[in-house]
């Protein structure tokens, strides 16, 4: 009986990680375009966002280099979110710009999670219009994956 339920749980699971890459490099191998790709940021780093938004605009430029028109969805759900929100977007001005070029392309979206950013008194209105403030950042995720989208997470 157990042994069934772990298979039924792992099977269940299949899906969802089937199409998962490691990482951006592992997908431009791949002939085959996937239907989107969907980024989890999840950092404890309150500035990891900072800190990756130039490779992570250049990765995404590629991918949509190799597979003309790819929709790029990045979701992120933990401490670096809040970074997004306008008062503190104002304070990184470099930074400010490049997330808001990268959010405005028109086959890129940038997510974040509603709920997380309730936990610190951070309101839907604090973020900008550009940044679309999801209920729950998992759900939002997995709403991309049942769209078939390829899943990275860094």
């Amino acid at each position: 009986m157990f042994k069934r339920l772990i298979s039924a749980l792992l099977f269940c699971l299949l899906p969802a990680t089937a199409f998962a890459f490691d990482d951006i490099e592992n997908l431009l191998k791949h002939e085959e375009r996937p239907s989107g790709v969907v980024i989890e940021i999840t950092s404890g780093d309150p500035l990891y966002l900072k800190n990756i938004i130039k490779e992570l605009q250049g990765d995404i430029n590629k991918l949509q280099q190799k597979f003309k028109d790819l929709p790029v969805a990045i979701v992120s759900h933990a401490r670096e979110s809040l970074l997004l929100a306008t008062e503190e977007t104002k304070k990184h001005k470099d930074f400010e710009q490049q997330i808001k070029t990268l959010a405005s392309d028109n086959n890129t979206s940038v997510h974040v999670c509603g709920t997380y950013a309730s936990w610190f008194n951070v309101s839907e209105d604090a973020f900008p219009e550009y940044i679309n403030v999801s209920p729950a950042g998992p759900v939002q995720v997995d709403d991309y994956l049942d769209l078939g989208y390829v899943h990275i997470e860094l």
